[in-house]
């Protein structure tokens, strides 16, 4: 459970809106995986709160070498999803391991409902 939630936090989107994000640095690793995590907001957490606390996790995930991009949803019910490009999901997972560590990673943690949390990782293809 702590890895997934540390996984489902280190990544995240608006009903009607969306949020993305890619980092100011120069990208050396080509996107291997998604990191795809569905759920729902803590009581009590509004959207706005959870957007910005998505916001301040980006700089640790911009500090890792696997992250790529980051985009986050939101449907009509107020399922968020977080969909995240990592170089491979080795990496996605040691950034996971380390932000359960790490204090600035924390509100973002706690907005989420860690029993409504939904993870999982996929192979990215290239269409050309």
């Amino acid at each position: 459970m702590k890895t997934l939630l540390l996984s489902a936090l280190a990544s995240l989107s608006l009903a009607g809106a969306s949020y993305a994000e890619v980092c100011e640095r120069e990208q050396t690793g080509v996107a291997t995986t998604a990191e795809i995590v569905e759920f729902r907001l803590a009581e009590g957490v509004s959207d706005e709160e959870f957007l910005a606390s998505a916001q301040s996790s980006t700089v640790y995930l911009c500090s890792t070498a696997a992250f790529v991009r980051r985009s986050l949803s939101q449907d009509e019910t107020g399922l968020w999803t977080d969909y995240v490009e990592w170089t491979s999901k080795e990496g996605a997972q040691a950034a996971a391991e380390v932000a359960m560590q790490r204090e600035d990673m924390m509100p973002f943690m706690l907005a989420i409902d860690p029993e409504s949390i939904s993870l999982r990782y996929a192979a990215l293809s290239s269409i050309e």
